[in-house]
């Protein structure tokens, strides 16, 4: 196992892991900064997660084939850059762009560092490879908010972009003759087609969100991109997504309820503002609100795997859902205090813990195969973006309208059809068990 490359692949998928969380508790820092409504902050968010699902599934393909440490690396460069442009942006619609670069370059990071990162393994040790992989997710969503805080606090938001150059200058500077796997001759995605595929979640989304009559040029958008999307799905040769297994009710299910699920974990980023508010947290503080959830949630994580294997992954997507069910009811219910607060980030850390990671991927690779385990897996991850990136329009078009409670209660009500969802859903085939061998 070569630790340097190691180290490498991991650092990288690191800061990609930081950025998610670590914009929340400045979202009213920057609210202020540009003179824009939270609604329109909120898209900070959804630009880099619409980003990073039309480049993921493009850049681990092209890595396959021209070489996956070339393309984490121009993620790497890619992000940095990006950060110093959002540091550094005096609009608004300039800090949007360095947001979806960001997620540009996070995309081709992510699927390349982890197929690097699992290779340095032998074959009988790649399930630990992945754990490694997972805890990266795990410590950054405990670090993230609190550096976020106390970053945006004590220095300005700025230094929540600004923390990630030296980081990517230092994973360039180790990745100096640290060699790569071999290459495999594999088919890209269809490009037009993710491309028609980014334009229609963004354009949609702009729908939603603008209640001016331009609106009415992105739903004409949105129509002629899907319509572009669905042209390129059926005459492409390797179309950007392969849903032939998901067309059925089983499938409609799944990929529902892994876009309720993403939507569920767009909430978080929106627990500071709600602390700050109704709490009267400082900005710091907000960011440490949520250490009750992600250490519940690392805590939880294993005993999800392990109730998987022994129960199946249906029962524990609905205990992670009903968990998220009362958490979000506890902050939406009105007269929100500090017992009450804590008690419903443990639930959600629960939720979050129950529906990531194994359980999902377990049910998608029974309707799917293990034959076909990687697209299973793939395609999952894109629907739970979907909701990562619709979350935020649609959770602060509630706030705007019913405020918090407003929120949290959509929140409450995707994590009840999602558990409904689940509860329902039919096994059409079951994963065949190796056999042991004895001695």
């Amino acid at each position: 196992m070569n630790k340097r490359a190691l180290t490498v692949f991991m650092l990288g998928v690191f800061i990609g892991a930081l950025d998610n969380n670590i914009i929340a508790p400045a979202f009213s820092l920057i609210s202020r900064s540009f003179h824009v409504p939270m609604t329109w902050v909120a898209w900070t968010i959804t630009a880099y997660t619409v980003a990073y699902v039309a480049a993921t599934s493009l850049a681990g393909a092209a890595g396959d084939r021209f070489g996956r440490k070339r393309l984490f690396l121009l993620g790497i460069i890619l992000f940095g850059a990006a950060s110093a442009l959002a540091a550094f942006a005096h609009v608004f619609w300039l800090f949007l762009c360095a947001r979806a670069l960001q997620g540009i370059g996070a995309g081709a990071v992510y699927p390349n560092a982890q197929a690097e990162g699992v290779a340095q393994f032998p074959q009988e040790r790649r399930g630990m490879a992945l754990g490694l992989f997972g805890a990266v997710f795990g410590v950054a969503s405990i670090i993230g908010p609190n550096a976020g805080g106390a970053l945006a606090q004590y220095f300005g938001w700025q230094w929540i972009f600004l923390i990630n150059i030296p980081i990517a200058v230092l994973v360039l500077l180790l990745s100096i003759g640290v060699s790569e796997t071999s290459r495999q001759e594999h088919a890209l995605p269809d490009v037009a087609g993710s491309i028609a595929f980014a334009t229609f979640l963004a354009t949609i989304l702009l729908t939603l969100a603008i209640d001016t009559p331009l609106r009415w040029a992105f739903l004409a958008g949105a129509l002629l991109s899907f319509a572009g999307f669905r042209w390129r799905q059926s005459v492409a040769a390797t179309p950007f997504l392969d849903t032939g297994p998901l067309r059925g009710a089983q499938g409609i299910a799944l990929i529902s309820g892994a876009a309720l699920i993403g939507l569920d974990m767009s909430a978080a980023v929106f627990v500071p503002l709600l602390a700050q508010s109704i709490l009267h947290f400082s900005v710091f503080a907000s960011g440490v609100a949520l250490m009750p959830a992600a250490l519940s949630g690392a805590i939880f994580a294993g005993l999800g795997g392990m109730l998987t294997d022994r129960s199946g992954a249906r029962l524990v997507l609905v205990i992670g859902l009903v968990a998220a069910v009362f958490g979000a009811m506890l902050l939406a219910w009105p007269g929100l205090t500090f017992l009450r607060f804590v008690i419903a980030m443990v639930l959600l850390g629960i939720g979050t813990a129950f529906t990531m990671g194994a359980p999902l991927n377990h049910l998608a690779i029974h309707l799917y195969g293990e034959e076909s385990a990687s697209q299973a897996l793939s395609l999952v991850a894109v629907f739970r973006s979907i909701g990562l990136a619709a979350g935020p329009v649609l959770l602060t078009l509630a706030q705007a309208w019913r405020g918090f409670s407003a929120m949290f209660s959509a929140v409450a009500l995707a994590s009840l059809i999602g558990a409904l969802l689940f509860a329902t859903i039919p096994i059409r085939r079951e994963i065949p068990q190796p056999t042991r061998q004895h001695s």
